[in-house]
């Protein structure tokens, strides 16, 4: 029994997502919505979907073959369960949370189903790689916050500053680390280098004056610009300053202090 329980742990491990940053993309939106605008059965079901479709993508890309012809002969079944057991979840959430929301709140779910069906189409095309398929991951995460939100009572206001604030942050953000990726891939491709740099400059730019703008306008609160402005001044650094591939890893620790710090300013300026 306990060879069984060391195995089906292994197989269990194996089948996590692989990509570290996307957990925190995936859980400091989610995490802050909460905390922001508390919890109800909805809005519980929507966090659900959410996490129940970032469970799926591992074991959806080894019974695709994306992990190798060993990964799929060895991990197949196990991945076929996991699979059908997180879509289904994610189905039956996602259904329970349409019924469930206001009729007035309907439109907002469609913010993170729209990148996600992007994502989808990148995954088929094998593209969940490439800036399409990160920046679509980026926006399915960081704009889920707005459903959940307002599902759970908080105005429209309240609900975009979260979703539009963490949008902004992740797709300058990763923008800026596709620039580095780029650089030194398979030898570097220069062109698509200073391409992906330059849109993270403008985003990070654009969002900047945007999140100001709006907060000018009384249209979303403060709280918004200055939960942004860690994480784009991270993307203008990293575009202006790139660092070696050796130092990466203090690159992954700037962009969680970033989004970290997006989640406190949110929280100490929104929460109910």
């Amino acid at each position: 029994m306990d060879n069984v329980a060391c195995l089906i742990a292994r197989l269990t491990v194996s089948l996590l997502p692989r990509e570290h940053g996307a957990y925190g993309q995936m859980a400091v939106p989610l995490v802050t919505s909460i905390a922001v605008a508390g919890l109800n059965t909805a809005s519980l079901l929507i966090g659900l979907a959410e996490v129940a479709g970032f469970l799926a993508h591992e074991p959806l890309l080894v019974l695709l073959g994306r992990r190798g012809v060993r990964a799929r002969r060895e991990e197949g079944a196990h991945a076929a369960w996991w699979f059908g057991a997180s879509a289904a979840t994610m189905a039956a959430a996602g259904a329970g949370a349409l019924w469930l929301v206001p009729p007035g709140v309907r439109w907002s779910l469609l913010l993170p189903i729209l990148p996600a069906l992007v994502l989808g189409a990148a995954v088929s095309a094998k593209e969940e790689k490439s800036t399409r398929g990160e920046l679509a991951a980026a926006l399915a995460f960081s704009l889920a916050a707005v459903p959940l939100c307002m599902a759970a009572g908080a105005t429209v206001s309240t609900a975009l500053a979260v979703g539009i604030t963490f949008a902004s942050v992740f797709v300058a953000d990763t923008l800026a680390v596709r620039s580095i990726v780029l650089a030194v891939r398979g030898g570097g491709d220069p062109r698509a280098a200073r391409s992906a740099r330059i849109a993270a400059l403008v985003v990070a730019a654009a969002a900047a004056v945007a999140l100001a703008g709006a907060g000018l306008r009384a249209l979303l609160p403060w709280g918004a610009f200055g939960a942004a402005a860690p994480g784009l001044a991270v993307a203008v650094w990293l575009a202006f300053s790139p660092p070696r591939p050796s130092q990466l890893r203090k690159v992954g620790w700037a962009l969680v202090a970033a989004s970290v710090a997006a989640a406190l300013v949110l929280i100490a300026g929104l929460r109910r």
